[in-house]
C-alpha cells in the first residue's frame, strides 16, 4: 500500500474543497504543487476522476523525483523527517479537502446503507491498526454474531491470475449445497480467509449488481441469524395473523407487531420473518412498513398496492404513518396469543 492510499483509501474528495485549497482542474486529474522542507523538496499530488490519488516528491535542486521516499530500506534522519512531512501534507488534504467513507469501494459503501437500511445494521471496526484496519464487521444486533465481513486486500489473494489491485471483497455465508455453483460466477470466489465450503467472497467492484449482492447478503443473514433456531410455527402464524387483521388502507410498522405479539424491540426479527412470507401463503405484508412510513427497499410494488388503497404518502416517498397507522388496540395480544393460523 502506497503512502497515498494508505491515507485517502476511505475517503471521497470534494472538488470545491479541492479548488479552496490549491487543486488546479487539469482535465483528467486535480493537480496540486506544494514546496515543503523549507523550500527543498516540492510534492506534486494528482487527484483523478475515480478518486485515485498519484504523489511523488521532487528534489528542487536536480529536479529529479525523490525516490528514497519510496523505498522501505532507506533509512536516515532526514529520509525519514521528509516521509513525515509529506504524510503531513496527505493528511492536511484530507482533513480539507476530504469526507469519510466507511469502505474504499464505491459499491462497498452502497451496499452499507442497504444493509443499514434493511437490517438496521452498521459495521463495526474491530481492527484499529495494521493491515486489516479498513476491514469492516457486520453483526447480529442479539448474538454479535457475523454474517459479513468487507475487507480491502489484494485481488491476486482470490484469483492468482489476476493482477496486482487492491479490491474490496464482501465476506458471506451461503449454503453449502450452492457454493460450488456460486464459484463459477464471475465475481464470486471461495472466502479468503474463510471456510470455503461455507462462506463466499464476493468482489465489491461493481462485477455483480448491488440486487444480487444484497440476495447473497439476505441468505447470509439467515444463516447466521441465532432467530433462525428459535423461530417456530406458532411464532411464524402470530405475525402473520397481526399482518392479516390490517384493514386495507392503513399499515402498521415492525415495531407495533412485535409489541402486540409482547416481543417489543424485536422489530427486525418481525422484518424477518415478513421477508419469508411467500413461503406461508397468501398475506397482506404490503401493509408492513418501517416506523417511518419508509416502504420495503427494493420491491416496487409495495407503493402501487398501498395507494391502491387509499394510502396516501409524504413528499419524502414515506407513508403518512400520522393518517394511516393501523392501532388494533392494547388487548389484541391477549385476545389472540393462541395457535391460530388465519
Amino acid at each position: 500500500m502506497t503512502i497515498e492510499q494508505k491515507v485517502f483509501s476511505r475517503k471521497r474528495f470534494n472538488t470545491g474543497s479541492m479548488e479552496d485549497y490549491g487543486f488546479e482542474n487539469k482535465g483528467a486529474c486535480r493537480v496540486l504543487s506544494r514546496e515543503f522542507m523549507d523550500g527543498d523538496l516540492t510534492a506534486e499530488i494528482r487527484v483523478y476522476e475515480n478518486g485515485s490519488v498519484q504523489g511523488r516528491v521532487l528534489d528542487n535542486m536536480s529536479g529529479e523525483e525523490y525516490v528514497l521516499l519510496r523505498l522501505p530500506n532507506a533509512s536516515g534522519a532526514y529520509v525519514g523527517a521528509v516521509r513525515e512531512a509529506y504524510e503531513e501534507l496527505l493528511q492536511d488534504i484530507s482533513r480539507s479537502c476530504c469526507t469519510d467513507v466507511s469502505f474504499v469501494s464505491d459499491q462497498s459503501n452502497r451496499i452499507a446503507a442497504a444493509i443499514l437500511d434493511k437490517y438496521s445494521v452498521e459495521p463495526d471496526f474491530p481492527w484499529d491498526e495494521g493491515k486489516n484496519s479498513p476491514a469492516g464487521v457486520f453483526r447480529h444486533g442479539a448474538s454479535g454474531k457475523w454474517f459479513g465481513l468487507i475487507m480491502n486486500i489484494d485481488r491476486r489473494l482470490l484469483d492468482k491470475s489476476g493482477a496486482e489491485e487492491l479490491v474490496d471483497v464482501l465476506n458471506l455465508k451461503a449454503d453449502e449445497s450452492k457454493t460450488a455453483l456460486l464459484h463459477k460466477i464471475s465475481g464470486i470466489y471461495p472466502a479468503y480467509h474463510m471456510n470455503h465450503s461455507k462462506w463466499i467472497s464476493v468482489v465489491l467492484d461493481d462485477t455483480l449488481d448491488d440486487e444480487d449482492v444484497m440476495r447473497l447478503v439476505d441468505e447470509s443473514f439467515r444463516l447466521t441469524s441465532k432467530a433462525a433456531g428459535v423461530l417456530n410455527e406458532k411464532l411464524i402464524r402470530q405475525v402473520f395473523a397481526v399482518a392479516d387483521s390490517i384493514p386495507p388502507g392503513l399499515d402498521m410498522s415492525y415495531g407495533q407487531i412485535a409489541e402486540v405479539l409482547g416481543r417489543p424491540g424485536n422489530s427486525r426479527l418481525v422484518g424477518r420473518i415478513m421477508s419469508m412470507a411467500d413461503r406461508y401463503g397468501d398475506h397482506p405484508c404490503h401493509r408492513v412498513v418501517n416506523h417511518a412510513g419508509r416502504t420495503v427497499p427494493g420491491w416496487a410494488e409495495q407503493r402501487p398496492l398501498l395507494e391502491a388503497e387509499g394510502v396516501e404518502f409524504k413528499s419524502n416517498g414515506n407513508v403518512d404513518m400520522s393518517r394511516f397507522r393501523y392501532d388494533p388496540g392494547r388487548h389484541y395480544h391477549e385476545e389472540n396469543s393462541g395457535d391460530r393460523n388465519r
